[in-house]
C-alpha cells in the first residue's frame, strides 16, 4: 500500500468520493479501503454527489476538452452531458429540483466571466441563473442564497489581497438582491450555507482554513487549524463538510465542531508512476554548444545532458531525481557546466561535472539572493571555472550584472 494524493472530495451521508491518479475513488466517511470508480483514458476531476446520493457528476476529458459527465454513484458507464470544451466548466452543486448547478465561461469575452447554469441530467438542457458572474452558490431557507464572485482557491494565489480576491455575497431576503456578506482581509472560497451559519474557506489569518459566520456577517469563527497546507475544495451534503489539505481528506462535523482526517487505505497499481520513455525533442528546454564545437549540452524535462557530435554516450549531469535544472551553459574550460538548480527553498547556481569528473554536482553557490534568473551568459564572455565563482559571489565591482541576469 502506498499513500495517494487525494483531492476534490464530495460527500453524501457516509460516502465520500474523491480524485486520485486522475480517476474517481470512493471511501467510507469514517475511513477505510478506497474503491476505484473509474478507469478512464482521460483526466477526471471535480466530482459532485447528488442530494439523494444516486448520481455522480464530474468533469471529464475522455474526448479531449473538459466537459460535464454523469454516472451512477456506485460506478458504471459515464454519460456526457455538455459539449462546451471550456476550462472553467465544472459542477458546483445541485438545485432542489434535481438539476445540476455548474459554471462555464463559454461564449464570454473573458475567461474569468463565468456564470452559473442549471443543467438537466436527462437531456443536458441548460438554463442560466441570473445572479451575474459567479463561481459558487449555496441555498439557505426561504429562498435565500449565497454566491461567490472571483473565487479562486486561496492556495492558488497565496495571501493575495488585491481587487480580484474572492468575495461572498448574500441574498438576505430571498428577493434576488445580493450584498457582500463579510469583510475580511483575505481570499474567500467555497461558501456553504449549512444550518444557521455560512461556512467558507479563507486565508485572512495566513493559511487557508475553514471558517463560518452568521448570515448577517457577524460572529466569524474558525473551525480548522491547518498550519502547513491550505484547506481546499470544501463540499457538503447539508450535514457535514469535506475538504482536502495537502494530500489528505478531512471531515468537519458542525455538531461536534471537530475537523478530523479521513484515513484512506489506498491500493493502486500506480500506473502513472511507471517508467516511460519520451522524445527529448518534444521537451527541449534549451541547448548550448561546447566552446570548441565538438559537443552540445541540452536540458530536457528539467534534466541536463551532454552528447558528442558523432560518437560516445549521452551523459546525464546533476542529481537524477527530484531536482530540475535550467539555463545550462558550458564553462570556458570545456569540462564543466553551470546551471540554475531548484534544489532547496530558493533557486541557486551549481557547477556540474562532465564525464572526466563524473556526472555530479561539483559546487553549489548557496545563500545568494538571485531572485529568478531568466538568462545566463558565461562561455561567450570567456569566463573560466575560477571566475564563475567570483561573478556569482558578486566580488567584481564592474559589469557584474551583465554576467548574471
Amino acid at each position: 500500500m502506498a499513500p495517494g494524493y487525494y483531492r476534490f472530495p464530495t460527500i453524501y451521508k457516509d460516502t465520500v468520493v474523491f480524485v486520485c491518479e486522475d480517476d474517481l475513488w470512493t471511501v467510507p466517511a469514517e475511513g477505510g479501503i478506497a474503491r476505484r470508480l473509474t478507469a478512464g483514458l482521460g483526466q477526471m476531476s471535480r466530482p459532485s454527489l447528488s442530494p439523494d446520493g444516486r448520481l455522480l457528476a464530474f468533469v471529464g476529458r475522455e474526448e479531449g476538452r473538459p466537459d460535464i459527465y454523469l454516472m451512477p454513484a456506485t460506478g458504471g458507464h459515464p454519460r456526457r452531458l455538455t459539449y462546451l470544451g471550456d476550462n472553467n466548466c465544472r459542477p458546483v452543486g445541485w438545485a432542489k429540483d434535481g438539476r445540476l448547478i455548474f459554471i462555464h465561461s463559454a461564449g464570454q469575452p473573458f475567461q474569468n466571466l463565468a456564470h452559473l447554469y442549471l443543467l438537466s441530467t436527462d437531456d443536458g438542457h441548460q438554463e442560466r441563473i441570473n445572479v451575474g458572474p459567479a463561481r459558487a452558490i449555496s441555498f439557505g431557507p426561504d429562498g435565500r442564497a449565497v454566491i461567490g464572485r472571483n473565487l479562486r482557491s486561496p492556495a492558488h494565489w497565496k495571501r493575495y489581497r488585491g481587487g480580484e480576491a474572492g468575495q461572498i455575497w448574500i441574498d438576505q431576503n430571498g428577493d434576488g438582491q445580493f450584498q457582500p456578506l463579510v469583510d475580511l482581509p483575505g481570499n474567500l472560497d467555497n461558501p456553504i450555507w449549512l444550518g444557521e451559519r455560512i461556512f467558507f474557506l479563507s486565508d485572512h489569518e495566513g493559511i487557508g482554513n475553514l471558517y463560518s459566520c452568521l448570515p448577517s456577517g457577524e460572529d466569524v469563527q474558525r473551525h480548522s487549524d491547518h498550519g502547513d497546507y491550505y484547506a481546499r475544495n470544501a463540499a457538503s451534503d447539508g450535514q457535514r463538510i469535506v475538504y482536502h489539505a495537502g494530500a489528505d481528506l478531512f471531515l468537519y462535523d458542525p455538531a461536534t465542531d471537530v475537523s478530523q482526517e479521513i484515513s484512506v487505505t489506498f491500493y493502486s497499481s500506480q500506473t502513472q508512476r511507471n517508467r516511460k520513455f519520451v522524445s527529448a525533442s518534444k521537451f527541449l528546454d534549451g541547448w548550448t554548444l561546447h566552446p570548441s564545437g565538438k559537443a552540445v549540452a541540452i536540458t530536457a524535462r528539467g534534466k541536463p545532458f551532454t552528447l558528442a557530435n558523432f560518437d560516445g554516450a549521452v551523459l546525464q549531469h546533476g542529481q537524477e531525481h527530484e531536482v530540475r535544472y535550467r539555463l545550462l551553459e558550458w564553462l570556458n574550460d570545456g569540462r564543466r557546466l553551470v546551471a540554475v538548480s531548484d534544489e532547496g527553498k530558493e533557486e541557486s547556481f551549481v557547477i556540474l561535472a562532465d564525464s572526466s569528473d563524473g556526472a555530479g554536482v561539483v559546487k553549489t553557490f548557496e545563500g545568494l539572493d538571485i531572485g529568478r534568473p531568466i538568462a545566463t551568459d558565461v562561455a561567450a564572455r570567456g569566463l573560466d571555472v575560477e571566475q564563475i565563482g567570483t561573478v556569482i559571489n558578486f566580488d567584481m565591482p564592474s559589469d557584474t550584472e551583465s554576467y548574471v541576469h
